[in-house]
């Protein structure tokens, strides 16, 4: 699927709103000096998970390409 996690984050948060407590999140991205965005969903037993859309295969970069080939990942690895 080619979006960005932006565009991805936005449509999932709509999608899931009204049966999930859901969440925009926001970090520095690992691959350069520009956000990344992801979504926060709370489990039955009170605790947040994230999911996110990343890239199949990233590379650092100056600047993100608008749109890029990814995929939904569960979690988010300590840096």
């Amino acid at each position: 699927m080619r979006s960005n996690c932006l565009i991805w984050a936005l449509c999932a948060w709509w999608r899931l709103r009204r049966r999930h407590a859901c969440h925009l999140a926001v970090r520095g991205s690992r691959w350069g000096p520009f956000p990344h965005f992801s979504l926060m969903i709370r489990r039955r037993d009170g605790a947040f998970r994230c999911v996110s859309f990343k890239p199949s295969a990233p590379r650092p970069k100056g600047l993100p390409p608008p749109l890029f080939l990814g995929r939904m990942r569960w979690g988010d690895r300590s840096p």
